[in-house]
């Protein structure tokens, strides 16, 4: 049996989970075989159902809408941790790493998929990490440099 989609009432395979014209989730198929889909009695679909809420699809997804906060993110405190490692040993890598997360935490924040008091943390955590990674950079030119001056034993 076909399933006919609820938004653009286009047919699609009884085995489709979206349907093939807008990409529109489609209702599963009613058990054992039945011809009765619920939620589409007079062409109604049913409140409650999941597949006509919003985000369906990812198995109950959480994402928030824009500008709402979102969820608990910690990348930026992440960022800021190996920023401060970061400077302590003078490694490049987690400097870069630190400003690769401080920069996808601002992101998330902006698309609202992150919350906004972490603004901080983030910038400290991308500023911080691009610091780092000059002054280590510098760092190794020096040591380099002190090394060719100095007399070999």
């Amino acid at each position: 049996m076909e399933k006919i989609c609820q938004h653009c009432n286009q047919p699609n395979p009884s085995d489709a989970a979206f349907c093939r014209k807008c990409a529109s989730p489609l209702p599963p198929s009613a058990p054992g075989g039945g011809h009765h889909q619920p939620g589409n009695v007079h062409g109604n679909p049913a409140p409650n159902q999941p597949w006509n809420q919003p985000n369906y699809g990812g198995g109950g997804s959480n994402f928030a809408q824009p500008g709402s906060g979102g969820g608990n993110s910690q990348r930026g405190l992440f960022a800021v941790i190996l920023m401060g490692a970061g400077f302590l040993l003078c490694c490049t890598p987690l400097g870069l790493v630190a400003a690769v997360l401080g920069w996808l935490e601002m992101t998330a924040i902006r698309e609202g998929r992150a919350p906004k008091d972490g603004m901080v943390m983030a910038q400290i955590g991308l500023w911080g990490g691009i610091g780092v990674t000059i002054l280590s950079i510098i760092g190794y030119f020096f040591v380099f440099a002190l090394g060719l001056l100095s007399p070999g034993y």
